[in-house]
């Protein structure tokens, strides 16, 4: 099953909730920006709810929740936003698919891929928007490292309990060590001269390898050539994105 009309209806409501916050102007930026943020949350707490019957599952559609008003905040073309908002849908629709779907099958591994992809693009935004915010505001740099630490460690934390079902505290001990390593890698590509996309693609990166690392620990797949090989695609991936990213000095 790859359609379902309840999540479709709920991730029609999260696209005019997001093109609801694009279209509007606000006297006071902080309170516009609080109640964009706010009206998203409650769209995303409320369905997850419905969809799930579990609040926990609601932190991937939190993430977009922060994300999609900082990202808006970042483009200027009508139509760019409205593909953003769009994108957006999509990975609010494939999330709550794939949580669903492990609700009912805990062992399908379809809704696993759906959930990682899911997450993995989720995560491109939320990282995307929250450098270009600090890029763009004056703030402090511990806030920075700060929500990216709280937002890898959600993210894996969701996607690895699919993964190791029944031992929550071992699940966030390996969230909690890949939330700190991100956190601090945030805190050195935040000195890169690199923009918002960049470092968004970077830190994905980051975050991919121990997660995946983790992942296949818990599914009984690591081994040592494996761990090899992450770490040659890691080199070879960041050497990419450095030679063809624009660099741009930071004043």
């Amino acid at each position: 099953m790859i359609f379902h009309i309840g999540i479709f209806l709920w991730s029609v409501a999260f696209f005019l909730g997001t093109k609801f916050v694009a279209a509007q102007q606000y006297g006071s930026f902080w309170g516009g920006y609080a109640f964009s943020i706010a009206l998203l949350s409650v769209l995303a707490l409320v369905s997850a709810n419905k969809i799930t019957k579990h609040l926990r599952n609601s932190f991937l559609p939190l993430f977009l929740a922060f994300s999609m008003p900082s990202l808006l905040l970042l483009v200027d073309s009508p139509t760019e936003k409205t593909i953003v908002a769009f994108i957006g849908a999509g990975m609010y629709y494939l999330g709550f698919l794939a949580l669903y779907r492990i609700r009912h099958a805990p062992t399908d591994r379809t809704a696993r891929s759906f959930l990682s992809i899911s997450m993995l693009s989720v995560l491109f935004f939320f990282y995307s928007a929250a450098f270009g915010f600090y890029l763009n505001f004056a703030v402090p740099l511990w806030t920075l490292t700060l929500v990216f630490g709280i937002g890898s460690f959600g993210a894996a934390y969701q996607t690895l309990s699919a993964s190791l079902r029944g031992d929550r505290k071992r699940v966030a001990l390996y969230s909690f060590a890949i939330a700190f390593g991100t956190a601090e890698i945030s805190w050195l590509i935040s000195f890169w001269p690199f923009g918002y996309l960049t470092a968004g693609a970077a830190m994905l990166l980051f975050f991919y390898i121990p997660w995946d690392m983790a992942n296949s620990l818990f599914l009984g797949t690591l081994s040592r050539k494996r761990t090899v090989q992450y770490l040659l695609v890691t080199v070879l991936l960041l050497g990419l994105l450095l030679w063809s990213a624009p660099w741009r000095l930071q004043v």
